[in-house]
């Protein structure tokens, strides 16, 4: 039985003029697990995230090969029928959560209307639903924030409104692309605990980051990226304790190097 909801065939991304992003990428992402895909800036992590989302604009990007969901390639529906996937079904987190809000638009309204689109509820219980999410996730002073427009909030909390909003729309598959990079320690340290709330629940995700730190805390599995390829991947345990690849190696050597650093800062 297939277990997979998420199968990648053969992706490549090109710009226009032939120039190679990404190249012969092949992975799968099982029901109920999480996939970790780590490498530097630049390697393709964010053009992959995109890729499955349809995000990329055909006119500056080529892309072959398949994306196939619940067994459906993507790239084969009409845009229709991938707006009701995208957000729905599948849903991607960005680093920099203010463009995913429109700031004119008051934070509950904007969860509220999403809502709406998506289940055939009245108002009154898309704020119910909204506000009971936020609660259960301790985001606190959640009439407040529903109150509140997007530029007023923090982008730490703006990151764990979007992960409430996946929760509310019983997304399948939930992609978290450098969720974690740029805020501050508070709201880096509540937003792995929602993550791992996530896992403990069996929602499936892909969490996207160049921080092994993350991965080792959330992954089941891990795709190492580098400039645009896939050089090792396999379960996060073996990996973290018996990389085969020496870029790899360096980057857990970093991790390593990093935590050494906090303690000693610590103890000082």
């Amino acid at each position: 039985m297939n277990n997979n909801i998420l199968e990648v065939k053969e992706l490549n991304i090109s710009l226009q003029d032939d120039t190679s992003i990404v190249r012969n990428i092949n992975f799968n992402v099982k029901t109920n697990r999480i996939l970790g895909i780590i490498g530097e800036s630049g390697s393709g992590k964010t053009m992959i995230s995109k890729s499955i989302m349809r995000l990329l604009n055909t006119k500056k990007f080529h892309i072959t090969g398949q994306v196939l969901f619940d067994g459906q390639d993507i790239y084969n529906i009409s845009r229709k029928d991938m707006g009701k996937i995208r957000g729905r079904k599948l849903s991607l987190i960005l680093q920099n959560p203010m463009t995913a809000f429109d700031p004119m638009s008051k934070i509950g309204s904007q969860l509220i209307e999403t809502l709406r689109v998506h289940f055939n509820i009245t108002k009154k219980e898309a704020y119910h639903k909204a506000i009971g999410t936020l609660r259960k996730m301790n985001i606190g002073r959640e009439e407040e924030i529903m109150d509140n427009y997007p530029f007023t909030l923090s982008g730490g909390m703006l990151q764990r409104i979007m992960i409430a909003l996946t929760i509310m729309l019983e997304s399948r598959l939930i992609i978290a692309d450098e969720v974690t990079t740029a805020i501050d320690a508070f709201n880096k340290t509540k937003i792995l605990e929602e993550f791992k709330k996530l896992k403990g629940r069996g929602i499936t995700m892909m969490v996207i980051t160049h921080d092994f730190r993350v991965i080792s805390a959330l992954a089941d599995d891990i795709i190492v990226l580098k400039k645009g390829e896939i050089i090792e991947s396999g379960n996060t345990y073996d990996i973290f304790n018996n990389p085969k690849h020496g870029y790899t190696r360096k980057l857990i050597e970093a991790t390593n190097l990093i935590e050494t650093t906090n303690l000693i800062g610590e103890l000082a």
